[in-house]
């Protein structure tokens, strides 16, 4: 009897390593979350910028608490991208999206008004293997945990799918579906709103740029690399996704395709 207990433990031991080595390999190809791991630290007065790991294509950024609302930057030789800064000492994550090379961080502090002056700044080098890289993790504009809602919505829609295409074809049926345009928010959204892809899943409603925030957030967390890009759809203000499916970006527009909205010329302005 003993010897038989012995065995059965042996064999639960065998199981859980065996599903701990699955776990392991779906995570290698699936969801990545940043973290801030103390390694490269940097600062620039109010600021600590973390840049451990610059290499998978993002920073981390935090700012201590500051009664003026505080940006930063985000620049790489003549490109940039500019985002508002929570003065909350809690790190947020920004991409960084021009390839390779020495980025700067400049962190501006609010005068007056639209008036901001620069607190200071930090440069680094990021070598990035895979120019995909930084649209597999969450950052600012497509933020989620392990724990959101659309993070497990996304598992379930595609359980038991081979390909990325087939998963791309999964989520797009279920956005397109399931979110209708939100027309009120549309016409009061203010300068600085960002999306919360748990509260469109669970309204079941959003503008533009809450379907490409969530349409990022799933694809994303199933190992595929996806940009939300904002321009315009002709003289639109509009906000898609790019996705890349064996080797190529593919535009997706899942507003457009749920609301019958036809575009003839897209213009790039920002990613994300």
């Amino acid at each position: 009897m003993a010897k038989s207990v012995e065995g059965w433990g042996k064999a639960i031991l065998l199981a859980l390593c065996l599903a701990l080595l699955v776990c392991l390999a779906l995570a290698a190809g699936g969801a990545l979350y940043p973290s801030a791991d103390g390694v490269v630290v940097l600062t620039a007065k109010g600021a600590t910028v973390d840049a451990s790991n610059a290499a998978q294509g993002y920073v981390m950024v935090r700012h201590k608490a500051a009664d003026k609302k505080i940006k930063v930057r985000i620049i790489k030789g003549s490109e940039n991208a500019t985002y508002d800064l929570p003065a909350d000492d809690q790190y947020d994550t920004f991409l960084l999206p021009f390839g390779s090379g020495k980025y700067k961080v400049q962190v501006f502090r609010q005068v007056s008004g639209n008036r901001y002056s620069s607190e200071g700044s930090v440069s680094f080098a990021a070598d990035i293997a895979d120019d995909a890289l930084p649209y597999r993790y969450p950052n600012q504009y497509v933020d989620y945990t392990a724990a959101s809602a659309a993070v497990q919505k996304a598992a379930q829609l595609c359980a038991g799918l081979e390909t990325d295409a087939d998963r791309l074809k999964a989520i797009r049926k279920y956005v397109t579906a399931a979110i209708l345009y939100d027309y009120v928010r549309a016409s009061t959204v203010q300068s600085g709103y960002l999306p919360s892809v748990d509260d469109v899943l669970r309204e079941g409603k959003g503008i533009c740029f809450d379907y490409a925030a969530l349409v990022a957030c799933m694809l994303r967390t199933q190992g595929i690399p996806t940009k939300l890009e904002i321009g315009y759809a002709d003289k639109i203000y509009h906000a898609w996704n790019s996705v890349l499916i064996d080797g190529q970006w593919l535009r997706v527009d899942t507003t457009a395709e749920a609301n019958r909205m036809k575009v003839s010329k897209y213009t790039l302005e920002r990613t994300y």
